[in-house]
């Protein structure tokens, strides 16, 4: 796709301290843990930084190489230039870091005593000190040091932003397509996925076993999926056919792009992104998710159609679409006895369950014409499934 700039990019370059660069970011991380249906008032959040969606980040970085960073604050050495692009919604005023990330949460980690110095080799008398541990001039050094930031006004054309992110991603950690989707298309419906993933997280640290408890191991939520942004895809791609079915998309990333590019164009305009509907319906599909794992152990599983299948493959994005198809188009009675018979004739009915289909299990093209042409799976028979007479 041919990127066109037909309109003259608006940026400026302003200096910021370390310390209201400290004050920006609290913002932005107090706004991303608000709940869905609270309101706001957008005077406090003007000027809110936002590292990243995900407030609670998977840090690529080493503790040497943040350590450095903080080394050159307190030697004086300048931090490389900073990137945010402006994001707005009516009044709100938020910034995203386009480049930078790193640097950032490097300051803003040591500046909240998350980690002590180690490794540095100019400066070692800094070593295993944290911020609440450094002299007072220290201190004030460190907050009274001035960061250089690129300032992009907020683009119409968001494939613009895009392009520009990959540019200016200059880092040696460069960030996945997803998390740089993530980042441009920021929607409240955005800021949810990261807040669902991270509950998921902090569930596997208390006592109990709740719903969450579960589900973090049926989405399979581990550091390194969680770190490329797997999971936040999947979870994309999971509400956009919810909410939308059998959309003519041929693959993961293009479905998750189309969910968050349009949940982002209506955050922009201050429309309303309909969220609370589509989070009662996705807390109904992982009742009915956690209800298969009663008997199936990781119902995301393509064991579920063979158990010769690998118990390592504990998550196909190809079922999750299929889980989420039948729960479009189907009312499901989850309490059924037949419920895993009825669920395992659905997945039968789609090309993922056809040893000679030989494309993609997530064009959804091509699932719908297995399932309304081929299957006529409206004629179809089961005992815990009710067609809902939606049109496809």
């Amino acid at each position: 796709m041919t990127i066109y700039f037909n309109t003259p990019i608006k940026y400026k370059r302003p200096e910021i301290s370390v310390q209201d660069m400290v004050k920006f970011i609290d913002k932005g991380e107090k706004f991303l843990k608000l709940n869905e249906q609270e309101l706001y008032d957008a005077i406090e959040y003007i000027n809110a930084i936002i590292i990243s969606p995900d407030y609670q980040r998977s840090y690529k970085s080493t503790l040497k190489e943040e350590s450095t960073i903080i080394e050159s604050l307190l030697i004086g050495i300048p931090i490389p230039e900073v990137f945010l692009i402006r994001n707005n919604k009516n009044q709100l005023q938020l910034r995203h870091v386009m480049d930078g990330q790193h640097r950032l949460n490097a300051i803003y980690r040591f500046i909240n005593n998350n980690f002590s110095l180690k490794g540095l080799e100019i400066r070692p008398e800094y070593n295993n000190k944290k911020f609440s541990e450094l002299d007072i001039d220290d201190k004030i050094k460190i907050l009274g040091s001035n960061l250089s930031l690129l300032e992009f006004e907020s683009f119409e054309n968001p494939e613009e932003e895009i392009e520009l992110f990959k540019r200016y991603n200059t880092n040696t950690k460069k960030l996945e397509a997803q998390e740089i989707e993530m980042v441009t298309y920021f929607s409240e419906s955005n800021k949810y996925i990261s807040k669902f993933i991270n509950q998921l997280i902090e569930s596997q640290d208390k006592e109990e076993e709740s719903d969450y408890y579960k589900l973090y191991s049926i989405y399979n939520v581990t550091n390194v999926r969680n770190s490329k942004q797997r999971n936040h895809q999947e979870i994309c791609v999971i509400l956009n056919i919810i909410e939308n079915g059998l959309i003519d998309i041929r693959n993961a990333s293009d479905i998750s792009k189309n969910f968050l590019s349009k949940k982002s164009e209506m955050f922009k305009a201050g429309t309303d992104e309909d969220l609370i509907s589509l989070l009662n319906e996705f807390e109904g599909f992982n009742k009915f998710i956690l209800k298969l794992s009663s008997e199936i152990e990781f119902p995301f599983s393509p064991r579920i159609l063979k158990d010769s299948e690998s118990k390592q493959n504990k998550f196909s994005i190809g079922l999750a679409i299929v889980y989420a198809t039948l729960w479009h188009y189907f009312v499901i009675d989850i309490n059924s006895p037949n419920l895993v018979e009825d669920v395992r004739s659905f997945i039968f009915k789609t090309p993922i369950a056809d040893p000679d289909f030989k494309g993609s299990t997530t064009n959804l093209n091509m699932i719908s014409k297995y399932l309304f042409e081929k299957n006529c799976i409206k004629e179809s028979q089961f005992s815990s499934l009710v067609w809902k007479n939606r049109e496809f």
